[in-house]
């Protein structure tokens, strides 16, 4: 159980990790695309093209032009979408930003933040 302290100081940075530029672009990206059925299906129809061309190459053998062309047109209708790329982009840079966060936790609390929070290996 949290100290009251502790449990005040981890909703404080919630709350402003929550409002950061980059994180607050992500959701807000994300939430677009959620309500976006267009963005929805061009992203579930380029999975059948890549799941295709990945298999085939998994299997040592080259792609068949058709395969190419399917998942090229696929990944144009990607590009083409506003929504989807806005998403993308933020995903990228909540990404980016994300390791500094874990770097200033780590230097607040005087530990290596990113080994706390990983999951526990061994058996």
């Amino acid at each position: 159980m949290l100290t009251p302290d502790l449990h005040d100081a981890a909703l404080t940075f919630g709350r402003a990790l929550r409002q950061a530029p980059a994180v607050a672009a992500y959701r807000a990206a994300t939430d677009a695309l959620a309500d976006d059925l267009e963005a929805q299906q061009t992203m579930m129809a380029l999975r059948g093209p890549q799941a295709s061309f990945v298999r085939t190459q998994q299997a040592g053998l080259p792609p068949s032009q058709e395969q190419v062309n399917q998942l090229r047109r696929s990944q144009e209708k990607v590009r083409a979408n506003e929504v989807i790329m806005n998403h993308l982009r933020a995903t990228n840079a909540v990404k980016a930003y994300l390791p500094t966060v874990a770097r200033e936790v780590s230097g607040a609390l005087g530990a290596d933040y990113p080994s706390l929070i990983a999951p526990a290996s061994g058996c």
